[in-house]
């Protein structure tokens, strides 16, 4: 499964009804494989969401790259607050832990808009041949903020590398004590990675 992390005048987009979460994609940089995706919040509320493509949550791979990296801008979700529009080339989005039934949980990026909001954000590592598909937001509903003991499976340090051509490092040490949001997820678990995540301070 090739696992991603933007323009050109291909669109594609999927069509919803008015008062939802809606999401589309378009090419950034085809020839780069960036892709552009614009999740607009269609409803009366404040909302907060994952989104599910290519058969995995956005950010459930490589995230202890992302958030070892400044150049990312990825940190903690502590609540849910609305994401600030910098423009599409410097957005970027927070991770937290996602709980699915079960008490099975992954981090991922989760994307919170007000009402009425749209924003956009860059995603690399697709094709023409590999496009994003099977794309979807799933909301999800914030539990309360709590210290996390998570320790990442370094095999998604080594598949970024081999990937992206570079040396980049997850965060160390590894575990470490994470303050994060916990949010809830009635959707289908999809875990990547053997990532092991425990309530509490790390021993």
């Amino acid at each position: 499964m090739n696992r991603t992390g933007g323009i050109l005048p291909y669109v594609q987009s999927q069509k919803q009804p008015d008062n939802t979460l809606n999401v589309s994609w378009s090419w950034y940089n085809q020839a780069q494989g960036t892709v552009a995706w614009t999740f607009v919040n269609g409803t009366s509320s404040v909302k907060s969401f994952l989104l599910l493509r290519n058969s995995y949550y956005f950010g459930n791979a490589f995230w202890p790259v992302y958030l070892n990296n400044r150049s990312f801008n990825v940190s903690f979700a502590a609540v849910p607050v609305p994401l600030v529009d910098n423009g599409i080339a410097s957005n970027s989005a927070p991770i937290a832990v996602i709980s699915f039934p079960g008490k099975e949980e992954i981090v991922a990026f989760v994307f919170t808009l007000s009402a009425g909001q749209s924003w956009s954000i860059l995603e690399g590592g697709f094709s023409t041949a590999s496009p994003p598909t099977g794309y979807s937001l799933l909301e999800v509903s914030f539990i309360a903020t709590s210290q996390q003991c998570i320790t990442y499976d370094e095999k998604q340090v080594s598949d970024w590398d081999a990937q992206t051509g570079t040396t980049l490092q997850g965060y160390t040490p590894n575990p470490s004590t994470f303050d994060t949001a916990i949010f809830s997820c009635k959707g289908t678990f999809i875990a990547l990675f053997k990532d092991i995540i425990k309530a509490g301070k790390c021993p």
